[in-house]
């Protein structure tokens, strides 16, 4: 699979979270990381069992380091949807 970066921006714009996983396997370690970093900012729940996997066996120590942020990151995220699901609205 060939996946420019630009492509991984124009689904992180779109929140396209299937192609920005699929990117994941990608052979380019450069491809890899840009769809690490652009998972950990959307923040989609599908996200984190790729991400789980990757950060213990992409052969690239920066990806691994990035899929550990980006893991954290989509938690914090989804703790934060739900803590403000709960709040009281304001009338």
């Amino acid at each position: 699979m060939v996946t420019q970066r630009k492509d991984i921006e124009t689904m992180r714009r779109k929140r396209a979270i299937d192609g920005l996983i699929e990117a994941l396997s990608d052979q380019e370690d450069i491809v890899r990381l840009t769809a690490v970093e652009a998972l950990g900012t959307v923040g989609d729940e599908r996200a984190l069992e790729p991400l789980e996997r990757l950060k213990f066996s992409d052969p690239d120590m920066g990806v691994r380091r990035a899929a550990s942020v980006a893991h954290t990151q989509v938690v914090a995220r989804i703790a934060d949807r739900r803590t403000a699901e709960r709040l009281p609205r304001e009338t």
